[in-house]
């Protein structure tokens, strides 16, 4: 994901980086309940007031939600234009946000960098663990696509128990079945893996041949 977001930062120009806070005192009981949704509107009035500001023109932009350890939320948002801190921070209350607003210039190759603090370790663990089933981390402009269409591989997907194959599987190797913290917060608490040489079961009945053939490139490449 950083990775990606490097790549959408450099296509854009995405070269600023915006703080925008929440100040709890200006929140109603309600709002503070579900701070993020709250937030997010907010997002949505200021973007209204940015295009307005620049003779109606969209802003492109990737943001990223963070909860706070007093469980607020803010955002860090990576923009490609200037905007002046008096006029954000004015326009960032305005709209209902709190007075504490920060933006300053990232070097384009390093913006994963930037950013790593906020999607990996402890952080981004708090926060899908304060985020409804369902809420994204990330929301951008309309004119950002973080995944475009998938391309076609020679893989498939086989939503099958693994125990079955498991179970028919000739001589299984390195047969691994252990407890995984950092998969809990998808709900996932044990990593399943073994080898061994491809099942009809596994590949859809397909003709092995054809699929090794396919995998040749992957292999090649290295790729895990």
């Amino acid at each position: 994901m950083r990775a990606r977001l490097a790549q959408i930062a450099s296509e854009h120009k995405l070269t600023r980086m915006v703080t925008l806070t929440l100040d709890p005192k200006r929140l109603s009981k309600q709002e503070r309940e579900r701070t993020d949704r709250y937030i997010r509107d907010c997002w949505r009035k200021m973007r209204v007031l940015l295009a307005r500001k620049h003779e109606g023109k969209s802003l492109p932009f990737v943001g990223v939600l963070e909860f706070q350890k007093n469980g607020n939320a803010h955002l860090h948002v990576l923009v490609g234009r200037y905007i002046a801190q008096k006029w954000l921070s004015k326009a960032w209350q305005k709209v209902g946000g709190g007075r504490h607003v920060d933006i300053r210039f990232v070097d384009v190759h390093r913006v994963s960098a930037y950013l790593s603090p906020y999607l990996t370790g402890d952080k981004v663990l708090h926060t899908l663990e304060l985020l409804p089933k369902r809420a994204r981390i990330f929301t951008t402009a309309r004119c950002i696509v973080l995944w475009g269409k998938k391309k076609k591989s020679g893989w498939w997907l086989r939503r099958t128990n693994l125990e079955t194959f498991f179970d028919v599987a000739a001589n299984p190797t390195n047969v691994r079945f252990e407890p995984v913290e950092d998969l809990k917060p998808f709900a996932l608490e044990l990593l399943s893996y073994f080898e061994s040489p491809p099942l009809q079961e596994a590949i859809g009945n397909r003709n092995v041949i054809t699929v090794l053939k396919a995998a040749i490139p992957v292999w090649k490449a290295k790729t895990p």
